[in-house]
């Protein structure tokens, strides 16, 4: 007998509440920690202050790097099954940004525009998600 199956539809393990509870945390801090350098770069920039400036573009430039240790601890919490599902979706998330920077090369130099480097960022991340979503629904393991 399959033990996600014998605890009820929407019980949870307490190892998928931990994974839960970071995952939680990663968003919400992250989110802060965003806005938080997003309001210090516009003060910077609307009142001349190259402190703030540098701050707010530091802790932006340093966002990338929370997320990816907040993913790395969430990995480690989660049992086999969550860590396949991320490496799966991590796989197609990846070579779909990678044809998706590669038209954008081709077509940036025939049609002479810029893609912005968070573009690509926004799209991997959003690929990652519903790609995870996607395959945990199929699978049935989804909430």
């Amino acid at each position: 007998m399959n033990p996600i199956h014998s605890q009820g539809p929407f019980q949870s393990t307490p190892r998928e509440r931990r994974v839960s509870r970071l995952s939680l945390w990663m968003g919400w801090g992250g989110g802060g920690v965003a806005l938080l350098g997003a309001i210090a770069a516009a003060i910077g920039r609307a009142r001349n202050l190259p402190v703030f400036t540098g701050l707010g573009a530091g802790v932006l430039a340093a966002l990338p790097l929370f997320f990816a240790v907040m993913t790395v601890l969430s990995i480690r919490q989660m049992d086999e099954y969550g860590r396949q599902l991320h490496a799966r979706a991590a796989s197609i998330a990846f070579l779909v940004v990678m044809v998706l920077a590669g038209m954008l090369i081709s077509l940036e130099a025939m049609l002479d525009f810029h893609t912005p480097p968070w573009v690509l960022y926004l799209a991997g991340m959003t690929v990652w998600g519903v790609v995870g979503c996607t395959l945990a629904a199929r699978d049935g393991r989804g909430r």
